[in-house]
């Protein structure tokens, strides 16, 4: 090594070290790091959260909505309905059972399509009027099962009313169980939509 060199590094070797000890350090503050984890963490899992909130639900083949009632009024809704949204996925047979009825009730039925008003076609029988059977009921129509099945071609959200006929029932109230049920699993989980509103039928029928 030559002289010129050598006299470089005795000046500028200590210029070095006196820059390294006072030049300004680097620092991780590790609560901060832990906290930015945290809340990250604490992200996901709320987006997780909401996007199973939101997924598709899941279609079931039968479905039981035990001890419901009616608690009729003559003067503002002496034919009382419940009505139940059905989504269905694909195109099916619904099976409606309308079971365990009490207080000497009868059952008037209706399903309107997707889109229909509850003034609208009754799919049960192709009218305006609910499925009742014999038409006019008769006293041996009271706290009487009803089933029936019928062909849903159209998806979409189908509006199911169970209603009770005063004329032919007896008081104001009673309580009913009532089963879905689907040949090929199309539907989604039932909502109840409305609970003793008036039917909007234009009467009853058979079928």
């Amino acid at each position: 090594m030559g002289n010129a060199w050598k006299k470089l590094i005795f000046f500028a070797l200590p210029i070095l070290v006196w820059n390294c000890n006072n030049a300004q350090k680097i620092s991780v503050d590790t609560s901060q790091a832990s906290g930015m984890m945290l809340s990250q963490a604490l992200s996901l899992i709320q987006a997780a959260a909401a996007s199973a909130g939101t997924a598709a639900a899941i279609p079931v083949s039968t479905q039981t909505i035990s001890g419901d009632s009616w608690t009729c009024n003559l003067a503002l809704y002496p034919n009382c309905e419940n009505i139940y949204d059905v989504p269905v996925t694909a195109a099916d047979t619904l099976s409606i059972a309308v079971t365990a009825v009490t207080g000497t009730s009868v059952v008037r039925l209706a399903v309107y399509a997707p889109g229909s008003a509850l003034s609208g076609t009754n799919v049960l029988n192709g009218g305006t009027t609910d499925h009742t059977c014999p038409s006019p009921p008769t006293n041996a129509n009271q706290n009487q099962s009803v089933t029936i099945s019928q062909a849903l071609s159209t998806l979409g959200t189908y509006r199911i009313a169970v209603g009770r006929d005063w004329g032919s029932s007896a008081g104001g109230s009673g309580t009913y169980t009532l089963t879905l049920t689907t040949t090929q699993s199309s539907m989604t989980a039932y909502t109840k939509t409305a609970s003793n509103v008036n039917s909007q039928a234009t009467g009853m029928s058979c079928p």
